[in-house]
C-alpha cells in the first residue's frame, strides 16, 4: 500500500510540474507561511554528511527547494540559484536542495557534479519530506524560506526570471532580522 501511495504522490508531482505556471499562485503544500518548518535529516548526496534542518536553527536563514532533474524550470534556474547561494552563503544563509523522484541517487550525483552544485542536496526517494512532512502535492520547483527561528516565512512555486530580486530581498530582510534579534552573525559561536 505504501508503494502505491508513493507512486500516486509522484504522479501528482509530475502532472503539476508539467502544468507549470498555471498553479504558481498556490504552493500545493500543507505547510503554510507562519507554520513551523518540519524537521528532516538526510544524507548529502555529494559529501555523505548527514544534514538536518534543525542544525541551522538560531544561526541561519534556510531555503529549502524541492526540484527534480527532469524538471525544465528547475534546470533553467540553476545559474540564478548558484548566484543567490554565492551571494548569501557567508552572510547567515543556507540552501538545502531536495530532489524528488523519479531518479536514482547516482543519476542525481552526476547531475550535481555536472552543474557544480555546492550546496547540500538530498534525494527524497520515498517522498518522506516532500509529501509526508511538507504535504507537497503541487508543482515544482518550490522554494520555502525558513527564518532563523524555524518558521516558514516565504514560499514560491516556479522558477525566477533572470534579474528578479524578490527572493534575494526576502533573504536579506530575514538575515537582517536574525542579526538584529540575536546580536550576532551566523559565524559567531553559540
Amino acid at each position: 500500500m505504501r508503494t502505491r501511495t508513493i507512486w500516486v504522490a509522484m504522479l501528482v508531482l509530475v502532472l503539476h510540474a508539467a502544468a507549470g505556471a498555471s498553479f504558481a499562485a498556490d504552493t500545493g503544500m500543507r505547510i503554510q507561511i507562519g507554520d513551523e518548518a518540519p524537521e528532516f535529516r538526510h544524507e548529502d548526496l555529494l559529501t555523505g554528511k548527514t544534514v538536518s534542518l534543525s542544525e541551522f536553527k538560531g544561526r541561519k536563514v534556510v531555503m529549502v527547494e524541492f526540484w527534480a532533474t527532469w524538471c525544465d524550470i528547475c534546470i533553467h534556474e540553476i545559474p540564478d540559484l548558484l548566484k543567490l547561494y554565492a551571494d548569501w552563503k557567508d552572510k547567515g544563509f543556507e540552501f538545502l536542495s531536495i530532489a524528488v523522484p523519479p531518479g536514482e541517487a547516482d543519476e542525481v550525483r552526476t547531475f550535481l557534479r555536472e552543474k557544480k552544485i555546492p550546496y547540500p542536496t538530498f534525494l527524497d526517494e520515498d517522498l518522506t519530506v516532500a509529501a509526508g512532512l511538507y504535504g507537497l502535492t503541487g508543482p515544482i520547483p518550490i522554494k520555502v524560506v525558513i527564518d532563523h527561528k524555524g518558521v516558514v516565512r516565504y514560499a514560491h512555486v516556479g522558477g525566477y526570471p533572470p534579474g528578479d530580486r524578490q527572493l534575494s530581498r526576502v533573504i536579506e530582510d530575514l538575515v537582517k532580522e536574525m542579526k538584529k534579534g540575536n546580536g550576532r552573525t551566523a559565524n559567531t559561536p553559540r
